[in-house]
């Protein structure tokens, strides 16, 4: 099938749950109302802007919070709760994030959207570029000592490791992150290209230090690191001087990702929403809106509770081996998403390499691979309805911020 998408922009932001961010959006299943583990209820607090800490949102936490289903564990983690914050309880809302409301209420939100993995930030990203993660559950090391160098992946120092399960057993085993598996750009048919547009932390020196395509070698060892992984200002470049390509990975690393917790003020909700409305504006003021999906979603669930279970179990085997995480948010953003509509279909990060495969016509990476999930993902079409009226841009200001 042909579709009239001819370019997809795929967004990554940082450590955030459905019910954290759309809580309280209507007819979306959220809840504003928590509870603890013996059943006492309370209104879900306020999120601050820039929050306080950053919460435990590694793979042994994540276990531990999701409770065998039970979603109830968060009180029984170190750092959800302090001096009685409640703060991985707490929910921003339409006041606190009205941005992305107001695309939410435009055009497309999906709040059965799930991460793939019960863990953090490297098998989140890693799953929207390859459909999987090498196996990975958790992060390798962040080498911030002296010598400097944060980076992840094929760039780690020698002797970092990061746990898998080996070869989708229960087994778990320490390898280097630097994996041999295939990605979204090893499927693209010929003639449709692609970059990664990245932002270094404002730190002398240190250029991509979490893209994730750096833990795929044949991306990082390859002549692609040096054409195709890219700085965000050339995003605005290439939009100007109408260059963009068909695939685009657009994902902050400088702060503006909201991720929680980061020192200087940096990873505020705020300053990251504006962060992702001054990209949008630029699409959807240039010619290349008529025909572009915007994929918006976030890596992981950062330590905030959500209270709907993940649907499918981890299941220890080659072609089932990571069940799925928390839910994390979806906003589907186009002339051909559905206005003002909820996605309520069951969906994963490896959702995403699947409908780029299906917009391009591009076979699915779990054919070469089980590991990968997206033979058997939501392919999101479902958000989308390519006979109705082309939607208007919804051109947004950005905020002034606390």
């Amino acid at each position: 099938m042909s579709y009239p998408i001819k370019h997809v922009i795929v967004i990554v932001k940082e450590n955030h749950t459905f019910d954290n961010y759309f809580g309280s959006f209507p007819g979306a299943e959220g809840t504003t109302t928590c509870k603890l583990k013996d059943g006492t209820t309370f209104p879900c607090p306020s999120a601050p802007d820039h929050t306080p800490r950053d919460m435990h949102h590694e793979h042994q936490y994540a276990v531990t919070d999701w409770d065998n289903g039970k979603m109830d564990g968060w009180e029984d983690v170190p750092n959800s709760d302090s001096n009685g914050d409640h703060l991985a309880w707490a929910q921003y809302d339409e006041t606190s994030i009205p941005n992305y409301w107001a695309y939410a209420k435009a055009f497309t939100l999906g709040d059965h959207f799930f991460a793939n993995v019960l863990g953090p930030s490297f098998p989140g990203h890693s799953f929207v570029l390859s459909a999987q993660a090498g196996w990975a559950f958790d992060n390798p090391p962040t080498d911030i000592g002296i010598p400097l160098h944060p980076y992840w992946g094929c760039d780690e120092n020698s002797g970092d490791t990061i746990p898998t399960f080996f070869g989708g057993t229960s087994t778990v085993a320490n390898v280097f992150p630097c994996f041999h598996i295939k990605s979204i750009p090893d499927v693209l048919p010929m003639g449709v290209d692609w970059k990664f547009y990245g932002t270094p932390l404002p730190v002398p020196g240190l250029s991509e230090i979490w893209s994730m395509f750096d833990a795929v070698d044949s991306i990082r060892n390859g002549p692609s690191w040096s054409t195709k992984v890219v700085n965000a200002s050339q995003f605005t470049a290439d939009v100007t001087n109408h260059t963009l390509p068909a695939l685009s990975f657009l994902v902050p690393q400088d702060g503006n990702d909201e991720h929680p917790g980061l020192p200087l003020g940096l990873g505020a909700v705020c300053a990251g929403e504006n962060w992702t409305v001054k990209y949008i504006n630029q699409i959807m003021m240039s010619p290349y809106w008529k025909d572009t999906a915007i994929l918006i979603t976030w890596d992981d669930f950062g330590g905030w509770v959500d209270h709907v279970p993940p649907p499918r179990q981890y299941g220890g085997s080659a072609t089932d081996p990571y069940g799925l995480g928390f839910r994390v948010p979806l906003l589907v953003i186009s002339p051909y998403a559905k206005p003002g509509f909820i996605f309520k279909e069951v969906a994963e990060q490896a959702s995403i390499p699947r409908f780029i495969e299906k917009v391009f016509n591009a076979p699915a990476l779990s054919t070469f691979d089980p590991a990968a999930q997206d033979g058997q993902a939501n392919d999101l079409m479902g958000a989308f309805d390519f006979t109705q009226t082309p939607l208007l841009p919804l051109v947004l200001q950005q905020r002034s911020c606390p």
